[in-house]
C-alpha cells in the first residue's frame, strides 16, 4: 500500500516539484475509507508560512474571484488552519520551472511556438487579475502549472500578492524570485516585467540578467532553446524590451493586449496546446506513465484500518479408528477427489486465462477510446475558459471605451472591443464543433464495462449501495450575456430563472450528455450555459449489484433574477 501523509482534510501522496516558496504535492480526499478525489495541493516552507496565515483571509477572497476564470486552478480550496496550504483540482503534469530544466538536460528543442501558447496563456490570467482588481506580484516559471495535456495554469494566484509582500522578510524566497522582479513601474508593468523574464528565459534557456546587463543581453540573445544560432525575430526583441522596460511600456492592459495579439497571429506562428503537449510528453513520458500508475494506485487503495485476522491454525486432528483397509479406502478415495480437484483447477485456470485475454482486449479498446475523449474533454474546457476570459477583456474595453477622455482613446478602445468580440465569436464556433465531437463520441463509443469473470473466480461483490449518480460538486453556472429581462417571456422577466436537467454519468463517474427537463425558451442562454456547467460539473457513479454502473442523475441551477 502507498504511504500517506495526513494533512488537515488531506492526504499527501507524491511531491511533485519543490518551489521556492514549499512543495507541490500530489493529494487525496476520502470518503469513510474510499478514495474520493485528487488535488493539487501546494504547502509552503517555515520562512513564509506565518506571514501567509496572517493574511489568510486575503488569500480566500482572491481564490473566490479566480475560481471558475480561465488560467487558474480549478476549484481552490483554502484550510482555515494552520499551517496554511491551498488546493485545486489535479491536473497531472509538470512546472515551467522542471519543464525549462528537463529542456537543458535532454537538449530537446524548444520552440517560439512552445514559448508563445504558454506566454499567451499566462498572459491572459494576468490580465483576468488586473481586470478582477488583483495582481499577482511574484510570477516566476514556479507559479506555471503544464499540464501533460498542454494546458497551462497560475496555481498560485490567490495568495502571489501576499507572498511579495513578505519578500522583504523571506531572504532565500526573494533571491530566487530576483530575476522576474522589478520594483518600479505599476503594478500591471511589475507583473509584465515577469511575464518578459518567463519569455527571455524560454527562448535563450538563461535566466534575465540584471538590469545594468539587460541591453546587451537582449541584442546578443539567440533562440538558444530552439537550438537555433539566429538572433530574436524583430517583433519578438520589440514585445520584450516593452515588457522589460528597456522599449516604451506598456501603459495599459488593451495596449498590450493588443500588441500581443499581433505578435500571436500575424507573423508566422502557431500557437497551439496540441504542440506543447507533445512536448511534455517527450519530455516527462516516463513521469506521465508513473504518475497515471500512481493515481489508479490510490483510487484502488483502501483507507480502512486493517483489520484483526480471527481465524488461526487448526491443530492436528485425531485420525478415525479402523483397520488398513479402511485406510486403503481412504487413501484411493483421496487419489480421485485430488484428480477431479486436478482437472477442476486446470479448467478453472483455461477460463481465467481466456477471461483476462478477453479483458486485456476490451480494456485496450477502452483506453484508446477514453484518450480520445479525454483529448476532446480537455479542448472543450481549455475552449470554455478562454471564451470565460475573452468575456472578462469585453467587458474591460468596454467601460475603457466608455470612460475615454478622447475620440481617438476612445476609438482605439472600441476597435480592442470590436475584435476581442470576434474572437469570443470563433472561441464559441469552436466549442460547438467541440461539443458535437462529444455528443458523436458518447454515440459511438463502447460501454465501460468489463466482461464478465467465470463464476469460479469471480471475486465477492462490493459493499457499494445500489443507486444512480449522485452530484459531489456542481460546476458554476454563470448567467449568459445574451440573458437579459428583454430576451425572455413577460412571464420570466421578473423571476427566478430556472433551469432542470438530467446528466447521464458513465460508470466511471463521468458525464456524457445532458437532456433538458425544464428550461427556457426562446435564445437566452440560459439552456446551453445550465448545460455547459452540468458537464463540468463532479459525479460518483452509480451502482448496481454492487458494482460502478451507469445512470442519471438529476441538476438545477438557478440563476436568479435576470439583468
Amino acid at each position: 500500500m502507498p504511504s500517506y501523509q495526513r494533512l488537515g482534510s488531506f492526504l499527501l501522496a507524491d511531491e511533485l516539484a519543490a518551489v521556492p516558496s514549499g512543495r507541490l504535492h500530489r493529494a487525496l480526499t476520502t470518503v469513510g475509507s474510499a478514495f474520493e478525489r485528487h488535488y493539487l495541493l501546494w504547502t509552503f516552507t517555515e520562512e513564509v508560512r506565518d506571514g501567509l496565515g496572517l493574511s489568510w483571509a486575503e488569500a480566500r477572497q482572491a481564490a473566490a474571484l479566480c475560481n471558475g476564470a480561465r488560467g487558474f486552478g480549478a476549484s481552490y480550496r483554502l484550510d482555515p488552519d494552520l499551517p496554511v496550504h491551498l488546493a485545486c483540482d489535479y491536473a497531472p503534469g509538470r512546472t515551467l520551472a522542471q519543464v525549462l530544466d528537463r529542456i537543458r538536460e535532454e537538449q530537446i528543442p524548444f520552440g517560439i511556438d512552445h514559448a508563445l501558447t504558454i506566454i499567451q496563456s499566462v498572459a491572459q490570467a494576468i490580465l483576468v487579475l488586473h481586470g478582477k482588481g488583483l495582481r499577482h506580484g511574484t510570477l516566476s516559471p514556479h507559479s506555471v502549472w503544464i499540464s501533460y495535456e498542454g494546458a497551462t495554469q497560475l496555481l498560485d494566484a490567490p495568495f502571489a500578492a501576499i507572498l511579495q509582500s513578505l519578500l522583504p522578510k523571506a531572504p532565500e524566497l526573494r533571491a530566487a524570485l530576483a530575476p522576474y522582479q522589478d520594483p518600479e513601474g505599476t503594478p500591471l508593468q511589475q507583473d509584465l516585467f515577469a511575464l518578459g523574464a518567463l519569455l527571455y528565459e524560454m527562448l535563450t534557456l538563461e535566466k534575465l540578467p540584471s538590469a545594468p546587463a539587460m541591453p546587451e543581453a537582449l541584442a546578443q540573445a539567440t533562440l538558444k532553446a530552439a537550438q537555433e544560432e539566429g538572433g530574436l525575430p524583430e517583433e519578438i526583441l520589440d514585445l520584450l524590451r516593452r515588457l522589460l522596460r528597456e522599449g516604451q511600456p506598456f501603459s495599459t492592459p488593451a495596449e498590450f493586449n493588443g500588441t500581443l495579439e499581433r505578435v500571436l497571429y500575424d507573423g508566422d506562428y502557431s500557437p497551439t496546446t496540441f504542440n506543447v503537449a507533445f512536448l511534455m510528453h517527450t519530455l516527462f513520458r516516463e513521469g506521465n506513465e508513473a504518475d497515471l500508475l500512481a493515481v489508479k494506485a490510490d483510487q484502488g487503495t483502501s483507507f480502512a484500518p486493517a483489520g484483526a485476522q480471527d481465524a488461526g491454525p487448526q491443530g492436528p486432528q485425531k485420525p478415525a479408528k479402523g483397520g488398513n483397509r479402511s485406510t486403503l479406502f481412504l487413501v484411493a478415495g483421496g487419489v480421485v477427489v485430488a484428480g477431479l480437484f486436478g482437472a477442476m483447477y486446470t479448467k478453472i485456470q483455461q477460463d481465467n486465462r481466456q477471461h483476462q485475454y478477453e479483458q486485456r482486449s476490451l480494456q485496450a479498446k477502452l483506453e484508446a477510446f477514453q484518450r480520445e475523449k479525454e483529448a476532446n474533454d480537455a479542448r472543450l474546457a481549455d475552449l470554455a475558459k478562454q471564451e470565460e476570459a475573452q468575456k472578462t477583456l469585453e467587458d474591460m474595453f468596454g467601460k475603457q471605451a466608455e470612460q475615454a477622455g478622447t475620440a481617438e482613446a476612445r476609438a482605439a478602445a472600441q476597435r480592442d472591443l470590436e475584435a476581442a468580440r470576434q474572437k469570443t465569436k470563433e472561441l464559441a464556433r469552436q466549442k460547438a464543433e467541440a461539443l458535437k465531437e462529444r455528443q458523436k463520441l458518447s454515440a459511438q463509443g463502447p460501454a465501460p464495462v468489463a466482461a464478465a469473470a467465470p463464476a469460479a473466480a469471480a471475486p465477492a461483490a462490493a459493499s457499494q449501495v445500489d443507486g444512480p449518480p449522485t452530484v459531489t460538486q456542481k460546476g458554476t453556472a454563470q448567467p449568459p450575456r445574451a440573458g437579459t429581462r428583454e430576451t425572455l417571456p413577460a412571464a420570466l422577466q421578473n423571476a427566478d430563472i430556472k433551469v432542470s436537467l438530467k446528466v447521464f454519468v458513465d460508470a466511471a463517474g463521468r458525464p456524457q450528455k445532458v437532456l433538458i427537463l425544464k428550461g427556457i425558451d426562446g435564445n437566452s442562454g440560459y439552456n446551453e450555459a445550465a448545460q455547459s456547467a452540468a458537464l463540468a460539473s463532479s459525479f460518483a457513479a452509480g451502482a448496481k449489484g454492487g458494482r460502478p454502473a451507469a445512470g442519471w442523475a438529476e441538476l438545477e441551477f438557478d440563476f436568479g433574477k435576470p439583468r
